[in-house]
């Protein structure tokens, strides 16, 4: 999610945080064709939606231990190379 005071984002920007974000968690990592499937529902300026399948198309468990700690980390570098104002982040 955006903040209220920053640029809104083009579609394909949004893909992009999306893409990394879902790679970031073990969901569907860059280039796995056998990975769960995805998509990225946008119905704001602000926000997108992630809904995925938790079973890989191979019929296996992705490995998520500790994907919130990996989406946080990427969400936060995602926001500064946008020049946005960090949300995701919940350190002080």
């Amino acid at each position: 999610m955006t903040a209220r005071h920053d640029r809104p984002l083009t579609d394909t920007t949004w893909a992009q945080i999306a893409t990394q974000l879902i790679d970031a968690a073990g969901i569907a990592p860059y280039g796995d064709l056998d990975a769960c499937r995805w998509i990225a529902l946008r119905h704001a300026r602000d926000h997108v939606h992630l809904v995925t399948t938790l079973v890989r198309q191979d019929g296996r468990i992705p490995e998520m231990h500790g994907y919130w700690y990996r989406m946080r980390d990427t969400c936060d570098r995602i926001e500064a190379e946008l020049g946005l104002l960090l949300t995701c982040s919940s350190r002080t």
